[in-house]
């Protein structure tokens, strides 16, 4: 009957009932526009998703505003009517209206209900900047724009969490979430023969996106249940009414959101949101999904939050962001769960009963009984009756206590007494002496305990002991404290070490009641004083041992942004501040990691945020520090380590603690040994170089030796014949040269390069060397002068590295000299230099490559014979006997190169010549001994000296001895490096046999010191391997000619 009534009302009654609604909508919203005239940036401001009577905004605008009427902070409320908003322009002109009537002011605040109002929050921001959001949402998610502007559910991949909005705009959210699974466990709950479930809705997003979710839970949790939605998009009220009226209740269950309605009046669009109280009078159970559309409906309930709980955290977070809190700041709210919540009367209009509704319900509007009715009654006479019987409880109480206090008095007593006479800390009541002059001079002991008398007293005491006999030499400091106490009338500690019982006693002296008297009460701090030692000695022995390590332990307080440090280290941390207490070095965080190396910063700080914020566990980094001392500014490279110490309720670090490692000298070490490796790396390098290099010079005068050796035995012509030996000599001249450069860059790179300075006359070694030279002078047509010196000339120098440097630059300038003259000659600087020079008129050098001809390997011109290594030689002899080299040239019209050596003056040296007497004999019948275990070489010897000398021959030192004895020979050729018996050995056994007959020595060794070891060890003269005939030869002559006579 009722609902046919309902059905019986006109078209026209409902839209007039809905006009006067909609009407006086509009009133009540512009009288709260009109409020907003004059109230400034002073306010909160409210933007409602859905229009002003929308059930479920109300429930948080009234008590909103109520709020912030007692915190005298205006409201001020914006409706957006996303219904009524059906594209993208009409949304444009809401958000246009709104900011144009809030263009004078900023809000305080912005209270957003509905998951569409962040629509504004671009707007929001770039109008009014960085102010708080307070988000009231039904999902916990954001997704496009379109999705709100149409009315559309946003997909599971469009979804974007609420949490990444926080920080950008400033944003806290409280989730208005709706329980659709514990909804539909409930209707399963009190419909057992549940088959069909429906869901009654409107065409706002939320009811979209409501479906949507709907449709997904039952496809997975409830596939046996059917489940419809009634959308007010698709059909009118009416048409709903009809449906509702027509279900199986016994067997469907009714889920309800809401019904917005829209349709048009007089040709004005008017929406109703007030149709959800005519569907709750439906005889069909329907249940709630807000709590907002329960009250003053026919709802007959529902699992929804608890609105009480959700109400009071929106107040506390609205007064936290009006007092200044940033909105990003306070955590998201989230209701932990549901509460089954009944409409007791509706529960019984429905033909349900309150057993049948689960254990964890709650009902509202459920009469009083009796005793709730009269619980105030009941209550107050409760309490006379509770008040009498606890006075006479208290009263019989107190009695009892009289007799309990006197009976503790007597025990108190003796228990006082027990205890000061047994309690662990002395006491002793004395009375002070005065002598003549007033002074105190003494105190006489009045009364003590039993601890006092056990440290000091052997004997009983009972009165009279004076305390300078008691005590001993330490009564002076105790009496000194005692008469402070007294004049100044007030109470001193001080710690005093006693030697008779050795206790260290921490002792109070205070002045007593009774004048003339004093309390001194003293407590035994021998094991703390002893344990407090220990613990310094071990202190210092830590502090020494990271000292000596130069490890500086530190904490950082995270939340006073200071890091705490060891004063004594050895580091400084760049802080010129006073902010230093006795044993701690304070420094601002900032002001520390300023002083961090700029390259090292940014990952030392990203280090840091990584340990707080808790994606590692521990940081390990090394980094350099700016720091300043005496001599100015220096860096220091550093290891940190750090990990969290301790962390607050929420988990968060409050501080960290770490060590710091000076680590500079092995940051030098590790950058000397990368020096080192990559200096070893170059020299394997230019080993492999020289390697190919020496392998090119060696086999290119080799090739000639080697062809043209083989090619003597096939030519007749002796023309031809004669050019092969000239070229094979040139080419032997060659490869000495490679050799001897070879050696002497050996010996300067391991340092050994022999200099033995004696008297050399200048003038004579010159002419020696032009005149040695002048052969290959001559070939070329050169003319070669030694022009400019000294009418005399003796220094202290290397006499065969002279000899060499000159050598070495006459024959690069025979070499590169093709046409003209060639002048040699020295002269003395003012700087006691002897500078010499040698001139030629050849091909020049390019200066881009002056820098250059003094480095290994360095070649003008490639197809010149030459090892590239002379010049090098050069300078590092110049830098041995400290002087210096240069050129100076001139593209095709010669160079002039020149070097320095000190002029050390020294007196000319006359050698002793020995003089023998000569004998007489026959050319034929000179005989040599020939010493020598090579075959080849003795092949050799015996060639170049056969026609001359009658040979002998033995392989080894004591063949030669046995030779010498048997035939007496007239000159010994001696190899030094042999088998048995060695050169040396050999000589000096046969210098015991004759000290006449001279001794030339033949060896491959080719060292200066070789050359002195060899004539201080009884040879008369030295010639080296590779042997020159001629040279030979001449040497041989030289010797025989001092001793012999040839006829």
């Amino acid at each position: 009957m009722k609902f046919n009534l309902i059905l019986g009302m006109s078209a026209r009654m409902w839209q007039g009932y809905l006009l006067f609604f909609v009407l006086f909508s509009t009133l009540t919203l512009q009288a709260q526009n009109n409020s907003t005239v004059g109230v400034g940036g002073n306010c909160l401001l409210i933007i409602n998703t859905y229009t002003s009577d929308a059930p479920w905004s109300n429930g948080f605008i009234e008590p909103v505003q109520k709020w912030m009427n007692e915190a005298e902070l205006p409201v001020l409320i914006e409706h957006l009517n996303m219904l009524m908003v059906g594209n993208a322009d009409d949304f444009t002109m809401v958000e246009e209206s709104i900011f144009r009537k809030h263009a004078n002011h900023t809000p305080k605040a912005v209270l957003l209900l509905g998951n569409p109002s962040l629509l504004l929050k671009e707007a929001i921001r770039a109008h009014w900047g960085d102010i708080p959001l307070i988000l009231c949402a039904e999902d916990d998610f954001y997704g496009p724009s379109q999705a709100y502007i149409e009315k559309k559910s946003i997909a599971c991949e469009q979804r974007v969490p609420l949490s990444t909005l926080s920080d950008e705009y400033n944003l806290t959210v409280l989730h208005a979430k709706m329980f659709l699974k514990d909804n539909v466990d409930l209707l399963r709950h009190l419909l057992p023969r549940l088959k069909k479930v429906i869901l009654i809705g409107d065409d706002r997003y939320v009811n979209q996106q409501l479906d949507c979710d709907m449709k997904h839970l039952m496809a997975d949790e409830y596939p046996n249940l059917e489940y419809c939605f009634y959308s007010a998009e698709s059909m009118t009220l009416d048409s709903l009414l009809f449906r509702l009226n027509d279900i199986d209740i016994r067997t469907t269950g009714v889920l309800f959101s809401s019904w917005f309605s829209k349709f048009e009046i007089a040709g004005q669009p008017v929406l109703n949101a007030n149709s959800y109280r005519v569907i709750a009078n439906m005889n069909v159970p329907i249940f709630a999904l807000k709590g907002s559309v329960m009250n003053n409906s026919g709802m007959l309930g529902g699992c929804i939050y608890d609105e009480e709980e959700f109400l009071a955290h929106l107040k506390e977070t609205l007064l936290s962001v009006v007092s200044g809190t940033p909105a990003r700041e306070i955590p998201f709210f989230i209701p932990s769960g549901s509460i089954p919540t009944f409409n007791y009367l509706a529960l019984l209009q429905k033909n349900f009963s309150s057993k049948q509704c689960p254990a964890n319900s709650v009902f509202f509007g459920r009469p009083e009984n009796f005793f709730q009715k009269y619980k105030y009654v009941f209550g107050g006479i409760f309490f006379v009756i509770l008040s009498f019987f606890l006075f006479l409880s208290h009263r019989i109480r107190i009695l009892a206590k009289l007799n309990e206090v006197q009976q503790r008095q007597v025990e108190t007593s003796r228990e006082l007494s027990t205890l000061f006479e047994n309690m662990p800390v002395a006491y002793m009541k004395a009375k002070l002496l005065y002598n003549e002059t007033g002074g105190i001079a003494d105190m006489e002991i009045q009364r003590m305990n039993g601890r006092f008398m056990m440290n000091f007293a052997a004997d009983e005491v009972v009165g009279g002991y004076k305390g300078s006999e008691l005590l001993g030499s330490d009564f002076v400091m105790t009496l000194h404290f005692a008469e402070l106490a007294h004049i100044e009338n007030k109470t001193i500690t001080y710690t005093q070490y006693f030697a008779k019982p050795n206790i260290y006693l921490n002792i109070v002296v205070a002045p007593a009641a009774q004048k003339d008297y004093i309390d001194i009460f003293c407590v035994d701090d021998t094991e703390l004083y002893r344990t407090q030692q220990k613990f310094y000695d071990t202190n210092c022995k830590l502090a020494m041992a990271l000292d000596v390590a130069n490890i500086i332990p530190w904490n950082w307080d995270l939340q006073k942004h200071r890091i705490l440090c060891d004063v004594n280290s050895s580091i400084e941390l760049g802080y010129t501040g006073v902010n230093v207490d006795a044993e701690k070095f304070s420094v601002p965080d900032t002001e520390y990691f300023s002083k961090i190396f700029k390259e090292d910063k940014e990952r030392v700080e990203h280090a840091y945020r990584d340990l707080i914020e808790g994606r590692i566990g521990k940081v390990r980094e090394e980094y350099r520090v700016i720091s300043r001392d005496r001599n100015g500014y220096k860096m220091d490279w550093v290891e940190a380590q750090a990990t969290v110490e301790k962390r607050g309720a929420d988990g968060i670090p409050l501080t960290l603690v770490g060590s710091l490692l000076v680590i500079t000298q092995r940051k030098k070490m590790e950058e000397e040994l990368i020096k080192a490796r990559d200096e070893a790396q170059e020299s394997n390098r230019l080993k492999s170089a020289f390697l190919a290099n020496m392998s090119h010079e060696i086999r290119t005068p080799l090739n000639a030796i080697v062809g043209f050796s083989s090619l003597l035995n096939s030519t007749a012509e002796s023309c031809e014949r004669e050019e092969y030996i000239k070229i094979i000599e040139n080419n032997n001249e060659l490869l000495l040269q490679l050799i001897g450069d070879i050696l002497d860059l050996s010996k300067i790179e391991a340092g050994t390069l022999e200099f033995v300075k004696v008297p050399v006359d200048v003038n004579a070694l010159v002419k020696e060397i032009v005149k040695a030279m002048q052969v290959k002078v001559d070939i070329k047509g050169l003319i070669l002068r030694f022009t400019q010196c000294l009418p005399e000339c003796i220094i202290l120098t290397d006499r065969n590295r002279l000899h060499q440097l000159l050598v070495n630059l006459l024959t690069n300038a025979i070499k590169f000299t093709d046409s003209g003259s060639i002048v040699v000659g020295y002269s003395l600087q003012e700087n006691g230099m002897l500078r010499f020079f040698v001139t030629d008129t050849g091909c020049g050098i390019p200066s881009e490559k002056k820098g250059d001809i003094f480095t290994r390997f360095v070649k003008l011109n490639s197809f010149v014979q030459g090892t590239g290594l002379g010049l090098s030689i050069c300078k590092t002899i110049i830098d041995k006997l400290g002087g210096e080299i240069g050129v100076d040239s001139e593209l095709g019209k010669g160079s002039t190169f020149w070097f320095m050596i000190p002029a050390i003056p020294a007196e000319r040296t006359e050698k002793t010549i020995q003089e023998y007497t000569l004998k007489a004999i026959a050319k034929d019948d000179v005989t040599i001994l020939i010493v020598e275990d090579n075959v080849s070489n003795f092949k050799l010897f015996e060639t170049i000296l056969q026609t001359d000398y009658r040979i002998l021959h033995a392989w080894n030192g004591v063949e030669a001895v046995g030779l010498f004895r048997q035939h007496n020979p007239h000159i010994v050729l001696m190899d030094i490096s042999m088998p048995e018996m060695d050169g040396y050995q050999a000589t000096t056994e046969i210098r015991k046999l004759s000290s006449e007959v001279p001794i030339l020595a033949v060896t491959a060794y080719a060292y200066a010191t070789d050359e002195e070891q060899i004539l201080s060890r009884g040879f008369n003269g030295y010639a080296s391997k590779p042997v020159n005939p001629s040279v030979l030869r001449s040497k041989i002559v030289d010797l025989l000619s001092t001793r012999l006579m040839l006829l």
